[in-house]
């Protein structure tokens, strides 16, 4: 079957869905376009999908991408609704599967199924080419791209904010590991609340990050995230001297950044932000913070619940205050859900993309000091 047959077979069974079914309430608040590299990994993320369009109700159109398969096009329409009752909202999903020379003119095919008029958000699985002609035409019509950095890197990342910012439609770049590492950001603010520590985050004297994996890695995106954000917040630069980077505050004193790494435990995601370490003096009052995530696959007979973190704060050496934090549930569709409901504009993953821009130029890795 041509590109041009599907695409009319499956916009006329979009309308017979909607024609034989007097039951459903049809909404559309946005166009989500996933494009995955493999079927598998499409189908894995169809599930997610589906459970994002019950709460942001959408025309959702997903398509694997397989250009070394042999030759073919093929889809399906459904309705996806809910809730479970006599009367039903329903979201629209459409699933487009091309392989050999039919994967070069998806793109066609998937803005045939745009809504009109209304917002459209990108989100690309896997590795970014910014001169991968699929990826340049739809980024053409989409308000926002969403990535996911554990598919990629955060070198990657920072290669298609670069080339975003001079695109003509200025897509704004969204990555779904800034929105995972929000309660950390959260938990790490909480050690300065205080009046009488609030100071102290002007005189952070060090940091320490550890990732899921093994000395040697190059840094993960999760880390790098939180490392930019804590540095642009708080107004730290880097400098060099041979082949140390440095990070140093505003009043000129040296930052101590140690990177490190736990095992991994199975169906823990690579690089994966595990703990963090912070230390701040000035004067008589000096400050230790700690945020440690318990690691493990969520299988309560072998691993602890990979999504509690134990938060622990001493001041001046004394008795330490805990609290055991559970982060949610662990699911890709919550971050997608929380991604597409935060502002497109968010100056501080900007500045923190940017910040670690240079440390993916210094080529940090896991296990040293700098």
């Amino acid at each position: 079957m041509s590109a041009g047959a599907l695409i009319a077979r499956l916009d006329r069974e979009l309308r017979e869905i909607w024609k034989a079914q007097g039951d459903l309430t049809r909404v559309c608040t946005m166009n989500i376009e996933v494009v995955a590299p493999s079927r598998e990994l499409l189908e894995r993320y169809t599930a997610v999908v589906d459970d994002v369009t019950a709460s942001i109700p959408a025309r959702a159109i997903l398509a694997s991408l397989e250009p070394d398969a042999p030759n073919a096009i093929e889809g399906e329409v459904s309705a996806v609704c809910f809730p479970e009752g006599a009367k039903k909202i329903c979201s629209e999903r459409i699933v487009l599967r091309a392989a050999g020379q039919n994967a070069a003119g998806a793109a066609s095919a998937i803005e045939a199924f745009l809504v009109p008029e209304l917002p459209t958000a990108l989100v690309w699985l896997g590795r970014v080419h910014t001169d991968d002609p699929v990826f340049q035409d739809l980024s053409n019509d989409a308000n926002r791209i969403i990535l996911d950095s554990t598919y990629t890197s955060i070198a990657n990342i920072v290669h298609v904010a670069k080339w975003a910012r001079v695109q003509p439609n200025a897509p704004r770049i969204a990555d779904l590991a800034w929105t995972r590492i929000s309660m950390w950001q959260e938990l790490l603010a909480r050690f300065f609340d205080a009046a009488e520590t609030r100071p102290l985050a002007e005189h952070v004297t060090k940091l320490s990050l550890k990732q899921a994996g093994v000395h040697g890695e190059r840094l993960g995106p999760e880390p790098a995230l939180v490392l930019g954000w804590i540095a642009t917040r708080l107004g730290w630069k880097t400098s060099r001297l041979g082949h140390t980077v440095r990070f140093k505050r505003p009043d000129g004193a040296t930052v101590a950044v140690e990177l490190g790494a736990v095992p991994k435990p199975d169906g823990v995601a690579p690089s994966t932000l595990a703990s963090l370490t912070i230390e701040a003096a000035e004067g008589d009052l000096s400050l230790r913070g700690t945020i440690e995530r318990e690691l493990g696959t969520g299988n309560a007979e072998s691993t602890r619940d990979a999504d509690v973190v134990v938060w622990k704060r001493s001041v001046n050496g004394g008795a330490e205050i805990e609290h055991r934090v559970r982060m949610g549930a662990n699911k890709a569709a919550k971050w997608l859900e929380r991604t597409l409901h935060r502002p497109a504009v968010d100056r501080a993953f900007d500045e923190s993309v940017a910040f670690a821009e240079q440390i993916v130029e210094d080529g940090l890795t896991i296990g040293g000091k700098a």
